[in-house]
């Protein structure tokens, strides 16, 4: 793997226990995306280009849960139970923007595939809410109770921001469910266990995955689903998919999977399975950390090396060291 050198100096630590203020900060070098360590509490960037990129230092810090968008432009950060939006993550300059309305406890956030759009979820609430950004200002939607319906195991929203897919188990009313801000959900499958979707990026396919049939299912506007691929052969090992996402010009439909450890790399024409990826470990999904698109595959840890796909044409992998260990 060719490791190159770059040098980078940001200033450190932007405490959060008020207002967000931005801090001077000069780099050599681009922004591959930002990545949230849970142990240190703390968000950092991915410095360099893919194939010789590192961990940066902290550019905020004190933060329980953080979600940044694609690009680096907002994330959604919460503390002491509050969540909050902040703005100007690329530039180096975080600010917090005022919010009026968020749900409480927010656990689970998807963004659109340019970071133009947010769905927040809180599982204890059981609420639903979309919400816009623009260049500066957040626009909140009044909230969507799902309670009644079950446990949500899958969330996507489309590139444009109007269509949601939820996913629902665990209740008589459980399945695939597709709306937007002006309709009702309609059911798209009775499909017992939704693990994941993805919309392509026109916004008129949806790819859906369901454990129970152990097959992926594709939507094209609306209709009635139909069988895009079976998971594993009826003797095979069951596969349990961490996350479906979608590669640059929708070519490739990608399925992290848990059981297998692996990223398998579907070819959406022809609907075949066209190369696995193998990995070390049980991949957590796919986080976006840029439009590309690119995705984190693993992380947390302070000390942990990550993994990044890149899906902007043939979805391939790349390494990145742990934080304090550049490339050499």
């Amino acid at each position: 793997m060719s490791r190159w050198s770059v040098s980078a100096s940001i200033a450190l630590l932007i405490p959060l226990a008020g207002p967000v203020n931005a801090q001077p900060a000069s780099f050599n070098g681009p922004i591959a995306g930002f990545v949230y360590a849970r142990a240190s509490r703390s968000v950092r960037p991915l410095l360099g280009v893919p194939g010789a990129a590192w961990i940066g230092p902290p550019v905020l810090s004190e933060v329980d849960r953080a979600s940044i968008a694609p690009g680096g432009r907002w994330a959604v950060l919460t503390k002491a139970g509050s969540a909050r939006f902040v703005c100007g993550l690329s530039d180096l300059a975080p600010s917090e923007s005022p919010a009026d309305g968020l749900i409480d406890a927010v656990d689970r956030v998807v963004w659109s595939r340019d970071g133009a759009f947010a769905l927040l979820y809180s599982s204890s609430g059981g609420q639903l809410q979309r919400v816009r950004l623009s260049d500066s200002a957040v626009f909140v939607d009044s909230p969507i109770a799902l309670s009644p319906a079950g446990q949500v195991t899958a969330l996507a929203i489309d590139p444009a921001g109007q269509q949601i897919a939820v996913g629902i188990t665990g209740s008589d009313a459980g399945g695939l469910y597709l709306f937007n801000a002006a309709q009702s959900p309609a059911r798209l499958s009775s499909m017992a266990q939704p693990a994941a979707a993805a919309f392509d990026e026109t916004g008129s396919k949806l790819y859906a995955v369901d454990v129970d049939s152990q097959q992926i299912l594709e939507f094209d506007s609306g209709a009635g689903g139909f069988e895009f691929a079976l998971l594993s052969p009826p003797d095979g090992p069951a596969l349990n998919p961490a996350g479906l996402a979608v590669s640059g010009s929708s070519r490739y439909l990608l399925l992290a999977d848990k059981t297998a450890r692996a990223v398998r790399i579907y070819e959406t024409a022809s609907r075949t399975l066209v190369d696995t990826i193998s990995l070390d470990f049980a991949p957590r999904g796919f986080e976006a950390l840029s439009s590309g698109p690119s995705f984190l595959l693993n992380g947390g840890s302070s000390e942990e090396w990550l993994l990044v796909l890149d899906a902007r044409q043939y979805p391939v992998v790349y390494f990145v060291p742990a934080i304090g260990k550049e490339p050499l």
